[in-house]
């Protein structure tokens, strides 16, 4: 690998065979000349732009950032691609060091800023949004900045938009809307509010989400023979969950044309009747 440029005294563009690479390390670019092999002692990370039109770009923008939030943010990267055990673009590192700078200059400033769809996220991507909570603890012991919890959600985000096959984001918003939808159907049904915090909330909820990824996006999945000894048990002793359940599906039918099969509302009923059964019953 040998050097290509030197962006500042910590990132150079370097050439690995045919492709070029961005080199991250303390004090790499500081004696950097064209041609000369690169330190491997010196280097720290080194990001590899899907696209040749990347490069530019992403060197641009690591250059104007404080070079400590860019370790930090390809820190957090690692733990996140470890938990989620999938691999994520390399622009999340640029993105989220960029974010990061952005959020720690506002907390130093004293701004507060809303982040949207900030349930949305919590609900419908538990797992990026819990790694994302852990996150906010890795940036608290490396810079002793407390950000708020909200960030978490604009941090899973970056994960979602890096790493899931099926994350755009108009149909996190779809979805996000359906699964809105659905709950205030179950609570118009029972006149009352649902406690989020009950065990099966969430299940109810990454339930709704993989029906409607189903839908979304056509997945190819082994048919599944329809328990239909199931559903006629839960229509009899279940009347008013499995009421509720008919609701939801159709008002899937109806606005998305979507046709829930009788194990989605089988398994709508069992979650209606979890979540319900909790006291909270007006």
């Amino acid at each position: 690998m040998v050097t290509a440029q030197k962006c500042n005294n910590n990132i150079i563009l370097a050439r690995d065979g045919e492709r070029e690479v961005i080199v991250l390390g303390k004090g790499i670019g500081f004696s950097a000349r064209p041609g000369e092999k690169v330190d491997p002692g010196l280097v720290e990370k080194i990001f590899v732009p899907k696209e040749t039109s990347q490069v530019s770009r992403f060197t641009d923008i690591l250059a104007e950032l404080p070079y400590e939030t860019v370790l930090l943010a390809g820190k957090i990267v690692d733990y996140g691609k470890k938990r989620l055990r999938q691999p994520l673009s390399q622009s999340i590192v640029v993105a989220l060091a960029d974010h990061l700078n952005f959020a720690l200059l506002r907390i130093k400033d004293g701004l507060e800023i809303e982040i949207p769809l900030a349930w949305d996220i919590k609900h419908i991507y538990p797992l990026e949004y819990n790694l994302s909570r852990d996150a906010l603890g890795i940036i608290k012991a490396d810079t002793g900045v407390e950000l708020p919890e909200a960030e978490a959600a604009a941090i899973a985000l970056h994960f979602i938009n890096a790493g899931a096959e099926y994350s755009d984001m108009p149909n996190t918003i779809l979805m996000s809307m359906i699964i809105k939808k659905s709950l205030g159907i179950v609570e118009a049904h029972y006149e009352t509010i649902l406690d989020e915090s009950v065990p099966d909330f969430n299940g109810f909820v990454s339930l709704l989400r993989n029906t409607i990824m189903r839908f979304l996006y056509d997945r190819d999945e082994k048919q599944v023979k329809e328990d239909v000894e199931l559903h006629t048990l839960l229509r009899r002793r279940n009347v008013s969950e499995f009421a509720c359940a008919e609701k939801i599906a159709s008002f899937i039918k109806g606005e998305y044309k979507w046709s829930l099969s009788l194990n989605d509302v089988s398994f709508l009923t069992l979650y209606i009747n979890r979540i319900t059964d909790y006291g909270n019953l007006n």
